[in-house]
């Protein structure tokens, strides 16, 4: 568990730096076709940090579920906990996507 905790906190490290970074306009790690033909990359990159900030601190709370939950389940709804996140962050995205397209 702690293992799977330990993980789940540095990957949500490099994500909240991502989605602070893209929050403040740096569109140095924005790629796609979406983003070649947009005018706007300054707002397509902030609007992108948003839901990347979602994900980060989605993937802190797991870290932290599998931590403080008793042994036996606690990954099963930190997983759970996690796709749901991912799957809200992924509507999200597709409408950013389509907003700028």
């Amino acid at each position: 568990m702690i293992g799977f905790s330990i993980m789940m906190w540095f990957l949500s490290i490099i994500l909240i730096f991502l989605g602070i970074s893209l929050l403040k306009g740096n569109y140095f790690s924005v790629h796609g076709k979406v983003f070649e033909t947009t005018d706007d990359k300054e707002g397509y990159a902030k609007e992108l940090g948003r839901p990347t900030l979602l994900i980060g601190i989605g993937t802190l709370f797991s870290g932290i579920i599998a931590v403080i939950l008793p042994q036996n389940y606690s990954i099963i709804i930190a997983i759970g906990f996690l796709l749901f996140v991912i799957v809200i962050a992924g509507i999200w995205f597709y409408k950013v996507q389509k907003r700028f397209s």
